[in-house]
């Protein structure tokens, strides 16, 4: 049985492959995370994983830590998040938030996230 947050996430670097992307230590990954920089997925048997989307030419895609840190004012589930940023139909036209954040909306896309975290906490 495929696992259904597979599809929704899509694919994840490890912690060595994300550093080795952006040309940090693992150590960098791990505090970047615990800063709300980065998003951290655990599924089932505990490996951390972290969706590719958030990368975009070998960089963070900028605003995610600003999007990221509002969300979690909502949930403290990161799959929530993740499927949030790589879900249509949260933002207006049906366009991804993190395509969003990647083309420069993160305005737009804080004012959506402080919507839905809003709702979450409710």
């Amino acid at each position: 049985m495929t696992n259904p947050w597979a599809a929704i996430v899509g694919p994840c670097y490890t912690r060595a492959s994300l550093a080795r992307a952006l040309g940090w230590t693992e150590q960098d990954v791990a505090t970047a995370v615990e800063a709300l920089d980065v998003l951290e997925v655990l599924p089932v048997d505990g490996q951390p994983l972290y969706p590719a989307f958030q990368i975009a030419d070998g960089r963070l895609v900028a605003g995610l830590a600003d999007v990221l840190r509002t969300l979690s004012t909502g949930t403290e589930s990161r799959w929530t998040w993740a499927q949030w940023l790589n879900s249509t139909g949260y933002a207006e036209e049906s366009r991804r938030p993190i395509d969003m954040l990647k083309d420069g909306e993160l305005d737009q896309v804080l004012l959506e996230a402080r919507h839905d975290a809003w709702s979450w906490s409710s």
